[in-house]
């Protein structure tokens, strides 16, 4: 028992639970408030969907590999942490990616990020658009504002400011390959609110978009002079991702880790308290974070907040599995000059994309070898293992042509691992949080809310814990 008497329940030991724990202890020195923290995981291992395994020098991010730059809060936890050196960019050498169109793959159009293009030449060339859906997209240059105000989905924006094909062959698999899911499911506020600002500001997604490209080449510009430092849109750890969880459970009291104990029950005491019971027996706390996904945080909620409860089961998931696969770079057909690629729905295969790990980040893959990654989501994720690389291996085969057998195959899943952030999904969330007010002494954390990636859930962990530290005095 901390000298306090306070204590404090994290239910989840993902990235977002231990970065919510961290963040407690972080307070309780700084405002030397004494805080007892425990807890409690499930599984056998910290970490949740971070995984990095080592396997013949091969280095196999079987979750997640990257930081996103412009989301900063996990690269601020890294260099507390003292992992500042480890921090690595992209390769930037081979700074590209592909879609496939017709069973090849085709360069990204220089310029294109994600929704609409920034310069219009590369467009004009690229064959993976007609002529009159290169014009539909020029269109936009004179489209007025549209929209009614309230939330639309991705889809819904794109068709109407860049048209069908811009859907179809290059912003459903961008999508997907960041939500694991149906673009015209997806609230546009919700996952690139970015888009409605630009539409907002300059009418035009296509000029505002050429702006912000100008903007950032400058930025781009400064920050090599001022550090000599290669500008990447994404970072990792050298070491790979699991770094941050291990330098983490180190900063964390051996006894405040559970692994392998669920928790079954949660549930506010008469007196303010929280009992949590994991067992036959409870444990009193002043609080609790629940950083878990969204469906097992509602069954623990439902028990003693239904309408919570329901609410927070109401956000859909979707699965997802990663297959790894080693290869010598003499038996890959296809140079591999960038960072992967994806695949639109309309092209048929069964993989949503691939990295070229050892393209992407140094130190991935021993010298003269290769290390791809194809991304499955719900249709595929449930498929028996040797299916899975058996899909993926076809996939490859048509798409690069690499007929020979892997050196190794490692297969992932992860069946509650990506929140589908549907239209109204904002309006869902305040309502969550305008509910958890009235529950003293609980917080919520997770992907489930305001941003999936790792960032997102370091910085819901720690202010969860701020917010839970403060509240409990």
């Amino acid at each position: 028992m901390a000298a306090s008497g306070r204590r404090i329940a994290v239910v989840g030991g993902g990235i977002t639970g231990l970065a919510a724990a961290h963040h407690l202890h972080e307070l309780s020195r700084a405002q030397r408030r004494p805080v007892e923290i425990v807890i409690f995981e499930a599984s056998d291992r910290p970490g949740g969907v971070i995984c990095s395994l080592r396997h013949g020098g091969f280095l196999v991010e079987t979750g997640p590999d990257s930081l996103i730059r412009e989301k900063p809060w996990a690269v601020r936890l890294a260099k507390r942490l003292g992992l500042a050196d480890e921090i690595v960019g992209t390769q930037d050498q081979h700074r590209r990616s592909f879609v496939v169109r017709g069973g090849r793959l085709h360069p990204t159009p220089d310029g294109f990020e994600l929704l609409a293009p920034t310069r219009f030449l590369p467009l004009l060339s690229t064959p993976l658009f007609s002529p009159l859906g290169k014009l539909r997209m020029g269109l936009d240059l004179l489209l007025p504002r549209g929209g009614t105000g309230g939330d639309e989905s991705v889809g819904r924006f794109v068709l109407r400011r860049l048209g069908r094909e811009a859907l179809e062959r290059f912003a459903q698999p961008m999508v997907t390959a960041i939500y694991g899911a149906d673009p015209m499911k997806l609230s546009l506020a919700a996952t690139f609110p970015r888009f409605l600002e630009m539409e907002a500001e300059s009418r035009s997604v296509i000029k505002a978009m050429w702006l912000r490209s100008r903007r950032r080449r400058r930025e781009r510009r400064q920050e090599i002079v001022a550090s000599g430092a290669r500008y990447s849109l994404f970072e990792t750890l050298a070491g790979g991702l699991e770094d941050l969880v291990r330098e983490l459970v180190r900063r964390v009291p051996a006894e405040a880790l559970r692994l392998s104990c669920p928790v079954r029950q949660i549930r506010p005491g008469e007196a303010g308290e929280w009992r949590v019971a994991t067992g036959p027996g409870e444990e009193v706390f002043d609080g609790v974070i629940m950083a878990l996904p969204a469906p097992q945080a509602a069954g623990l909620i439902r028990g003693f907040d239904g309408e919570l409860g329901a609410m927070l089961a109401s956000i859909p998931y979707g699965a997802a599995a990663t297959v790894s696969l080693g290869f010598r770079e003499e038996d890959v057909p296809h140079p591999l000059d960038g960072f992967g690629f994806v695949v639109p729905w309309c092209d048929e295969f069964s993989i949503l994309g691939c990295t070229f790990a050892h393209r992407k980040y140094p130190g991935r893959a021993p010298a003269g070898h290769a290390l791809l990654r194809g991304f499955h989501g719900d249709d595929a994720a449930s498929l028996p293992a040797d299916n899975l690389v058996e899909a993926t291996r076809r996939d490859l085969r048509r798409l690069l042509g690499v007929t020979v057998e892997p050196l190794f195959a490692r297969v992932a899943r992860y069946p509650l691992s990506l929140p589908q952030y549907g239209v109204g999904h904002l309006d869902l969330v305040s309502a969550i949080e305008q509910r958890v007010v009235s529950v003293p002494g609980l917080a919520l954390a997770g992907n489930a809310y305001r941003g999936v990636g790792v960032p997102d859930c370091v910085r819901s962990g720690e202010a969860a814990a701020a917010a839970l530290f403060n509240a409990i005095g």
